[in-house]
């Protein structure tokens, strides 16, 4: 009796799925095979770990190294005044022209946060500065603006009355004034001031017409008020 022997050729298809089978089991027996808290830092590759790989909350400051935190890790408007602790922000932390009038409290500038010479004009508002601001004696002939002198003359005759008044230009201010006559006998009953200007009263008591002056010292820039 003559026995044959049949011979298998394997296909590549059951080679490959063969090949597919041990990769399955290989990589299921390779996952299965990890213990609890057994993957360190070497078994991960660098750069790797993504932003879903971390619980939230898990990094906290512990874990963040000093000064890796700058300003391109931080939102927006996120630092607020209850992030930043008390008394240990200087001028190095402050922006050039950050703190404007908002920031700054109402009636907390006092005398010692104005540097000496500090204010000029323009930090002043109009009609600011009164008597009260002013020192004793602390006004001199250099802080005034010019004085100039104006006058009008009036005729008076011999043995009568007359009156003599100027006014100060406008934009300057009278701060005195009085009055003379081109006689002797002229007497002046009377020399005061007349709204922005200067008024001298007076009486020709000689047989001779003459003239009587009224002048006026006006301070430039001054109210006419």
């Amino acid at each position: 009796m003559t026995s044959m022997t049949r011979k298998f050729r394997i296909s590549p298809a059951m080679i490959l799925s063969i090949v597919a089978l041990f990769v399955a089991l290989g990589g299921s027996a390779y996952a299965v095979g990890i213990g609890k808290n057994t993957v360190r830092s070497p078994q991960i590759v660098d750069g790797t770990v993504r932003t879903v790989d971390v619980r939230d909350n898990a990094v906290n400051a512990a874990k963040i190294a000093p000064d890796a935190v700058g300003n391109d890790e931080l939102a927006e408007n996120s630092v607020t005044s209850q992030q930043v602790l008390d008394e240990t922000l200087t001028n190095q932390d402050l922006g050039a022209a950050s703190v404007t009038s908002s920031e700054i409290a109402d009636g907390s500038v006092t005398t010692t946060d104005v540097a000496d010479q500090g204010l000029t004009a323009t930090d002043l508002g109009a009609n600011s500065v009164g008597s009260s601001e002013l020192q004793s004696s602390s006004v001199r002939a250099a802080e005034l603006g010019t004085i100039i002198q104006v006058s009008q003359t009036e005729a008076i005759k011999a043995n009568t009355n007359k009156t003599a008044a100027i006014l100060c230009p406008e934009g300057t201010t009278v701060i005195s004034g009085g009055g003379f006559g081109t006689l002797y006998s002229i007497h002046m009953s009377g020399s005061f001031r007349n709204g922005n200007g200067w008024r001298v009263d007076a009486k020709n008591n000689s047989g001779t017409d003459g003239g009587i002056t009224a002048y006026a010292y006006c301070l430039s820039g001054g109210s006419s008020n």
